[in-house]
């Protein structure tokens, strides 16, 4: 491609020193007016056929390219490309890193328009594609390691397995993240978008991102929690996502009655009727979902003292704050409805409390 430029000058200036610096520039200086050239062809490309385009799908993909800088890093790679003839390590060296993040790029962009579809809340990939972006950055070292140490690359990947069981043991916790991101995906454990609670953890709130090793949940104060996705798989969690998308939510109350109070009315307690009428007001309620468990009974105490007496059921209520201050209206009223049947809640006196 120089050949007639190195002629040229060879024919004015004889081949010295002064040949071999002003040959070098000018070579740098095509190689680089020719990138430029290529990368304007493809901005214009762009702008023409892909920002102006009816389809969503392309328009995105215009957007995220200049975003994503995939033309300017394609131009990059012409300009080492067009040096290797005058200059071939460098441009072997160049080519090799610029077609990397290039490729990375490309993966950028395919996982941005892939997160606009709705089957991206179902089915993230964002963990299996930073996989492939690390499988293409080994694949690139080593074939630039190779070229540098003048080295065959079957020889350098077979060193690797070796390295790789090291790295085995020095970053477990790192490789047990990524099998559990993977873990989290292939089974569908939940999806951005749903909300989710860890008890152990103290850590409740909607999914905001599913990382190769990590999950970014948002909690009722707007804080992100970063957890490792081990700690979904090591770690008891519920998915409330069901729930909230069939808009439903149960409803659950315990209430300790004073046994003093109890007494029989007829052929049945003072304490049964209050549960029948509860079990009454519950499905007279407008926001009762029938088809689902009801129940209002009383079981054994684990301290010893009073009767507990345990509610629960399901409602149509779907946003959190309604249903926050629906709970708290539904307790306080049926408290207030012991009386009426001569029943008390049960009190913890000090004694009891120190034993």
């Amino acid at each position: 491609m120089y050949e007639a430029l190195d002629k040229w000058l060879i024919d004015r200036m004889g081949d010295g020193l002064a040949f071999s610096a002003l040959s070098g520039v000018i070579k740098l200086v095509i190689a680089a007016l020719l990138a430029t050239v290529i990368y304007f062809i493809l901005r214009l490309f762009n702008n023409i056929i892909f920002s102006h385009s009816k389809v969503a799908d392309l328009k995105k993909m215009s957007s995220l390219a200049i975003e994503k800088k995939t033309m300017l890093l394609t131009g990059v790679f012409m300009f080492f490309a067009l040096l290797y003839e005058p200059f071939p390590k460098i441009s072997t060296i160049g080519s090799i890193i610029t077609l990397m993040v290039l490729v990375c790029s490309v993966v950028d962009v395919f996982n941005a328009i892939y997160q606009t579809k709705e089957i991206s809340r179902r089915r993230p990939i964002k963990g299996v594609l930073s996989v492939v972006k690390i499988a293409i950055c080994i694949l690139f070292a080593i074939i630039l390691i190779s070229i540098l140490l003048n080295q065959n690359p079957v020889v350098l990947i077979s060193g690797v397995g070796a390295f790789t069981a090291v790295l085995s043991i020095v970053f477990k916790d790192a490789l047990a993240g990524l099998v559990a991101g993977i873990q989290i995906t292939s089974e569908h454990m939940f999806e951005i978008g749903d909300w989710i609670s860890i008890p152990s953890l103290g850590v409740e709130g909607e999914v905001k991102d599913i990382a190769l090793i990590s999950v970014k949940i948002q909690g009722f104060d707007n804080i992100m929690h970063t957890l490792p996705a081990s700690s979904f798989v090591a770690t008891s969690s519920k998915n409330w996502h069901k729930t909230i998308r069939n808009k439903m939510r149960q409803v659950k109350y315990t209430i300790t009655i004073d046994p003093d109070t109890v007494v029989m009315d007829g052929d049945e307690t003072n304490l049964t009727r209050w549960r029948h009428s509860v079990l009454n007001t519950i499905k007279e309620d407008p926001h009762y979902k029938s088809g689902f468990a009801t129940q209002c009974r009383t079981q054994g105490s684990s301290s010893g003292y009073g009767i507990p007496v345990e509610i629960f059921f399901t409602v149509d209520i779907a946003d959190y704050d309604t249903y926050c201050e629906y709970t708290s209206t539904f307790g306080s009223n049926i408290t207030a409805s012991l009386k009426d049947f001569g029943l008390k809640h049960y009190k913890v006196t000090s004694s009891e409390q120190n034993k």
